[in-house]
């Protein structure tokens, strides 16, 4: 039976929880409390859906309040249908701690039931406003996975859990979505749409089966597993936002197609030859402050002295630029002051926000994830390589500025 935090944790449970390092799961229960208004909304959603193609209208002539309540509650119920997995997978794993969950796992949670809020209201304002549209344009990606290793296997076991319900429910949107349009001026979009539920259905199954055979997984299976089954999760959670706002397989396609052909971005110069900018590296936001700070230069100027392959770096650094060209990244910014964000160290780099899933020095990137280009020749001064990273991770505000020259 699944085990539910109904009342508050006893002692015995607060030592338990103090002595493996869990912290408290009340507010992520105040969140899952509330997602009855989602699933009530969610059975709406689906009896509407019915009610629509049955009056004989399509995914493709119903009208824009209809699409924005249809793919506002599907978002909102993912989210939150996430959000519950992950909470209920850690107390099934450990009935011990019910009422407190690994770090991890609440910021896990948290990222998905931070973001229903918004798609809540989106869909019951839609349901109310017939002349209503969604502000965002869709498909929206998942909040980014919480990156860790190895992955809990409370994580997997709610990934599984998930997957299965938020992919049968996306079955049914695109079944929906087919069934009503007969004729053949949607013949490629519904087969886009039977094409891509096949693929991630495919996956799923695979990973199930793996996980229900695998009692023990070694590294690498559960690696595979995991990695299987995100696809899978982000895959139905697309698809069932296009099939109730079909329109947007165009334009997501394009958006797609301008992606890729992005012409090439202008080799920057090395360091010793003409044109060649010692802030290059810098965030073009924050580069006017710190080419007046001549404490700045002197640190720059160590940092490219001691590159022993500059090249590399920079080639980095247009790979970057390419894909910020391309609208797969764009500079991250800060919630209350809507400003770009700099990384506190020399070379003192943009960080990005990931907007679509890109490999940059063959880190793959996903949405929603932030990152930093992090260089710096202090490892030499302890024997170790000189350092050219992605540092992907939540970047919080300091008033700390690192030299992180030969002086400090």
């Amino acid at each position: 039976m699944s085990a539910v935090a109904t009342s508050t944790p006893g002692i015995m449970t607060r030592l338990r929880a103090m002595a493996t390092g869990e912290v408290s799961a009340a507010t992520l229960e105040a969140y899952r409390g509330a997602g009855g208004a989602v699933y009530d909304l969610f059975v709406k959603a689906e009896h509407r859906r019915s009610e629509l193609v049955a009056a004989g209208k399509t995914a493709w002539t119903m009208t824009d309040s209809e699409h924005s309540f249809l793919a506002a509650t599907w978002i909102a119920y993912s989210f939150q249908t996430l959000g519950d997995a992950f909470l209920q997978a850690d107390y099934d794993a450990d009935p011990g701690t019910v009422g407190f969950v690994p770090p991890v796992t609440a910021r896990q949670a948290d990222l998905f039931y931070g973001a229903v809020e918004e798609w809540l209201a989106a869909a019951l304002r839609a349901q109310g406003d017939e002349n209503f549209v969604l502000p965002r344009r869709i498909p929206v990606p998942l909040p980014a996975w919480v990156e860790v290793e190895p992955c809990p296997a409370a994580h997997l076991a709610a990934m599984m859990a998930a997957c299965r319900t938020i992919a049968e429910h996306a079955t049914i949107a695109v079944a929906d979505c087919a069934r009503a349009a007969t004729d053949d001026t949607h013949k490629a979009e519904r087969a886009m749409l039977q094409g891509e539920l096949a693929s991630l259905t495919s996956s799923s199954d695979y990973a199930q089966s793996l996980y229900q055979s695998s009692h023990a997984p070694g590294s690498a299976l559960h690696e595979r597993m995991e990695t299987t089954i995100k696809a899978a999760i982000e895959g139905a959670f697309r698809l069932g936002q296009l099939a109730a706002m079909p329109a947007a397989i165009t334009e997501d396609r394009n958006r797609r197609q301008n992606r890729t052909s992005t012409g090439p971005i202008r080799a920057l110069p090395l360091p010793g030859m003409p044109g060649f900018d010692l802030f290059c590296l810098t965030d073009p936001h924050a580069a006017p402050h710190f080419r007046k700070d001549m404490k700045a230069q002197k640190a720059l100027g160590y940092l490219w002295s001691r590159d022993p392959a500059p090249e590399a770096t920079l080639a980095i650094q247009q790979e970057i630029a390419a894909a910020l060209a391309r609208g797969d990244i764009s500079y991250a910014k800060d919630h209350r002051s809507q400003q770009g964000r700099c990384y506190y160290c020399c070379p003192w780099g943009a960080i990005y926000h990931v907007d679509h899933e890109v490999e940059i020095d063959r880190n793959r990137l996903r949405p929603g994830q932030e990152f930093a280009f992090d260089v710096s020749a202090e490892p030499l001064a302890e024997g170790g390589p000189f350092k050219r990273q992605i540092a992907v991770g939540n970047f919080f505000s300091t008033g700390e500025t690192d030299y992180c020259d030969e002086n400090r």
